[in-house]
This record gives structure tokens, C-alpha cells and sequence, in this order.
């Protein structure tokens, strides 16, 4: 797909998840420092994990997440991780890595603020952080085929002033993106 059409689908999918917020999709921003390391947060919208077709549930509201038990939070915490597991390829260079151990914390889908009692969309949000395997300077995101919902990838190194932009769809891969590799005797946190 031509970039200058990706970027007119991209916009056309936020001015329509703007005035809507009918339409699940995925944001990811990873940011890639100069010695090596990354985080990436993930905005995950739980219908993803509450339907094999989350277009067809509206928006989640608060009283989902915050009438869970503890036990309750910690299996979405975990259905939410398999998602990502099952879905999300880390690529560096020729080496393929498992996602990083996860945290996780409920907040409002519009706002990207806390959750409150009046949130009308929530989202979860993942953030993991790592090092970039030695000698391995590229990064490029496989998106599960079975995802169900496209995917925003934001991108940055200490070389951008902006973030790359990229957009995914189920079943493809981003271009590799240039990143620092650490010094050979470096290893994940």
C-alpha cells in the first residue's frame, strides 16, 4: 500500500474513532534510546479480548473494570498478556524475541487519564521495556493475523524530532525501523 494512502486511511480512521469510538484499533508507542534500550506502551482496547469480533461491542465503560475483584483484575491482566503474545512479533535484526514481562494499568480510552467512575471508554495499558539484542540494529513488528483490528505504530529513536508512523493490519509486518544496538556485554534489564 502506497504511504501517502496509508497516511489518508490513517486519517480518515482517527477522525472516525474521534467522533464515534466505535471502532477498536491498537496504539503502540516505542521509543528506542541510544544505547540500546526500549519501552513500548501498548493501548489495548478490551474488546479484543472480550469478543472474537470487537467491532460488533461498543465501547467498554468503567464500571467493567472497576466492579472486578482482585482475582478478576489479574485474569483480564492475563488474557490481555496472551493477546499480546499470541499477536505481537518483536523482530530485531534476524532475531525474534519474546514479549518482555508486562505491566499493566486501566485508563480512560479518550483521555488517556486515570479511570473514573464516569470513564464511558476504558482502555488497558501495557508497558514493557527491554534492551535491543546485541548486533542487531533493525526493529520490525509482526501483527498477528487473528488480531481482528488494525494497529497504530508509533515509532522513535534519538535521530527523529517527530515519531515514524506506521500502520498495521492483521496478518502484516512493519518495515524495519533503525535502532542502537548496546555494546556486546549488555543484557536485558
Amino acid at each position: 500500500m502506497p504511504h501517502s494512502l496509508r497516511y489518508f486511511l490513517l486519517t480518515l480512521f482517527l477522525a472516525a474513532s474521534a467522533k464515534a469510538h466505535q471502532v477498536p484499533n491498537m496504539t503502540i508507542e516505542a521509543d528506542f534510546d541510544s544505547q540500546g534500550h526500549f519501552e513500548m506502551k501498548v493501548n489495548v482496547d478490551p474488546r479484543v479480548i472480550l469478543s472474537d469480533q470487537p467491532t460488533s461491542l461498543p465501547p467498554v465503560v468503567a464500571a467493567w473494570y472497576l466492579e472486578q475483584t482482585p482475582e478478576q483484575v489479574k485474569a483480564t491482566f492475563e488474557k490481555a498478556a496472551a493477546y499480546l503474545s499470541a499477536n505481537f512479533k518483536l523482530q530485531f535484526g534476524s532475531v525474534v524475541v519474546p514479549l518482555p514481562e508486562v505491566t499493566w494499568r486501566a485508563m480512560d480510552g479518550t483521555t488517556n487519564l486515570p479511570l473514573t467512575a464516569e470513564t464511558t471508554e476504558v482502555h488497558l495499558l501495557a508497558t514493557f521495556k527491554s534492551i535491543v539484542p546485541p548486533g542487531q540494529g533493525t526493529f520490525a513488528l509482526g501483527f498477528g493475523q487473528a488480531a481482528q483490528v488494525s494497529l497504530i505504530l508509533l515509532l522513535k529513536n534519538p535521530s527523529l524530532t517527530e515519531p515514524k508512523v506506521m500502520v498495521l493490519f492483521p496478518g502484516e509486518t512493519s518495515r524495519p525501523f533503525s535502532v542502537a544496538a548496546p555494546p556486546a556485554n549488555k543484557t536485558a534489564p
